[in-house]
């Protein structure tokens, strides 16, 4: 199975405040290995002789979305070949350009970078801070639903795993307007479990049958607010 990783390239090293190294590091493996990291871009892309166009090095096709660190004093590709760029990684992917000097937004922020170039090439800013501090429910929002939602990268508020798991709760609701009998053999009562890793399904299963419907939502709450 083809693991749809997301690229990082960010310059700053190791020691230096919300580096990409440091984010990364603090990572469970399971969330890690779907992050492809570069320090230089040697190996992704040349500038070419002629200074207006770029080479691209890499197949940039099967990653969702590529992070760059838009650096103002170091930049990782020059102001008047940043647009090329942008062009060509748009045709696959999904950009971010992340900086310490962007504002803070709690919802994306998406424009379009230079209109000379394309209308319709877009790309994201985000906070670095905010980056350092999302990135990880980012991730997560892949492995729970199979995609990258860019919203868990600016709002540190809402969590995937919830989201999901309130969602299955409302399903679980319909199902207990039956029996709750029907709401703990349902698919999404034992997704919601599989969700959080929770193997001890029949142990679970026996308490919530003695439960009031009432006692059933509520706990189920509890549960997912405490996971």
């Amino acid at each position: 199975m083809t693991l749809d990783k997301i690229i990082i390239i960010d310059d700053k090293s190791i020691g230096q405040s919300f580096s990409s190294i440091e984010v990364i590091s603090s990572l469970d493996e399971t969330i890690s290995v779907y992050i492809e990291y570069y320090e230089s871009t040697t190996d992704l892309w040349l500038q070419n002789e002629s200074e207006d166009d770029l080479k691209l090095l890499k197949d940039f096709s099967s990653y969702p979305f590529v992070f760059i660190h838009d650096s103002f004093d170091n930049p990782l590709v020059q102001d008047g070949l940043k647009p090329v760029l942008l062009e060509k990684l748009e045709k696959t992917s999904k950009v971010v350009l992340f900086s310490g000097s962007r504002g803070e937004s709690n919802f994306p922020v998406e424009r379009v970078f230079d209109e000379s170039i394309s209308k319709y090439s877009k790309c994201y800013e985000v906070n670095r801070h905010q980056y350092f501090n999302n990135l990880k429910n980012f991730i997560e929002s892949y492995l729970v639903t199979g995609n990258y939602h860019i919203k868990y990268l600016y709002n540190p508020y809402i969590n995937p795993k919830k989201d999901m798991a309130y969602s299955l709760l409302e399903f679980i609701k319909t199902d207990l307007e039956e029996s709750i009998q029907n709401a703990v053999e349902s698919n999404s009562f034992n997704e919601l479990l599989s969700l959080y890793n929770n193997n001890n399904t029949t142990e679970i299963v026996k308490r919530f049958l003695k439960m009031t419907d009432d006692q059933f939502i509520e706990d189920l709450e509890d549960f997912i607010e405490n996971n």
